[in-house]
C-alpha cells in the first residue's frame, strides 16, 4: 500500500495558501462558466421534439408555446399530437423530449423512470343530446346508462379504459356501438339520438351547440393533464419550455 503521508513534512506558505483559494475560485468559476455557455447554445439552436393527446388549443397551451417559438426563434418545436397508446409507446422509447397527456395514461409509465408535472385539471362528462331522457337530470349514475347505447373514443384514448372500468365496477358491461378517434365524429353520431358518449369538459366545449348538454357523473370524475419526461434527459430548453407551460402568467423570458 502506498503511504500518502507527507514525509517531507512540507508545509504550505501563507502565499501559497492565498493562491490555493484563488485557483479554487477560478476553476469554480471556469466551471460555471463553461456550463453556462453550453447552455446558452443549446437555447440558440436544436430541435424540442413534443408529443401530445389531441388537447393543446383546448387547454390554452398553443398560446404558450407561441410565446416560447417568439423568445427563442432559433429553437424549433416538433409537435407530434398523438393517441395515447402511441404517445406512451414513444415516450418509453426515448422518441421524444416531452409529452403531454392525461393521468388516466401516465399511470401506465414506470414511476421511477419519469418525471411527472401536473398542468391542469378536467372533468369528465357525460355528453348527451339536449333532447335525450336523461337531459332532464342534473347529475347521471353509471346505473342510468345500463340500457343506454354508448359512443366514446377509442382505446387508448384514457376515457374508453376509464368507463369500462366504471362499469365493471358497477357489474355490467357498456353497450358500446361505436369507436373513433374524432371528437367531432362522436357528436355527429350522438345527435338527435338517445346515445350518450363521454368527454372532458374543455375537450367536448369547442363541439358543444345548443343540441348538446354535459352532464356530471354522480360521483364527479376529475383528472389531471401532466407533462411528462424521462429521467436525465432534459435539455436546457426542455426545462424552459417547462416553465412557459407551467406558469401561466409570467412565462420566463431570456435575458
Amino acid at each position: 500500500m502506498i503511504s500518502t503521508k507527507n514525509k517531507r513534512h512540507l508545509v504550505i506558505t501563507e502565499s501559497g495558501e492565498v493562491f490555493f483559494r484563488y485557483a479554487e475560485t477560478i476553476l469554480t468559476q471556469y466551471d460555471l462558466l463553461t456550463q453556462e455557455l453550453s447552455e446558452y447554445r443549446e437555447l440558440k439552436k436544436g430541435t424540442l421534439h413534443i408529443g401530445s393527446v389531441p388537447v393543446m388549443s383546448q387547454y390554452g397551451l398553443m398560446t404558450k408555446m407561441s410565446q416560447f417559438m417568439a423568445d427563442y426563434p432559433q429553437i424549433n418545436i416538433r409537435l407530434e399530437e398523438l393517441e395515447g397508446v402511441d404517445l406512451l409507446e414513444k415516450l418509453q422509447s426515448k422518441q421524444l423530449d416531452l409529452g403531454i397527456l392525461r393521468n388516466v395514461q401516465t399511470q401506465l409509465l414506470n414511476k421511477s423512470q419519469f418525471h411527472f408535472i401536473d398542468i391542469d385539471q378536467d372533468e369528465l362528462k357525460v355528453v348527451l343530446p339536449a333532447n335525450h331522457r336523461l337531459a332532464k337530470q342534473d347529475q347521471i349514475s353509471i346505473e342510468d346508462l345500463r340500457d343506454i347505447d354508448v359512443v366514446v373514443l377509442s382505446p387508448g384514448s384514457g376515457i374508453y379504459e376509464r368507463i369500462g372500468k366504471l362499469y365493471q365496477q358497477a357489474g355490467f358491461t357498456p353497450n358500446i356501438r361505436f369507436t373513433t378517434t374524432h371528437i367531432e365524429t362522436l357528436m355527429g353520431i350522438i345527435e338527435n339520438s338517445q346515445r350518450v358518449t363521454f368527454l372532458f369538459q374543455k375537450s367536448a366545449e369547442p363541439f358543444m351547440s345548443d343540441k348538446f348538454v354535459t352532464r356530471s357523473f354522480s360521483t364527479p370524475i376529475y383528472n389531471k393533464l401532466q407533462l411528462v419526461y424521462p429521467q436525465g434527459t432534459l435539455t436546457q430548453a426542455g426545462r424552459r419550455f417547462i416553465n412557459y407551460i407551467t406558469h401561466a402568467s409570467q412565462p420566463i423570458h431570456k435575458s
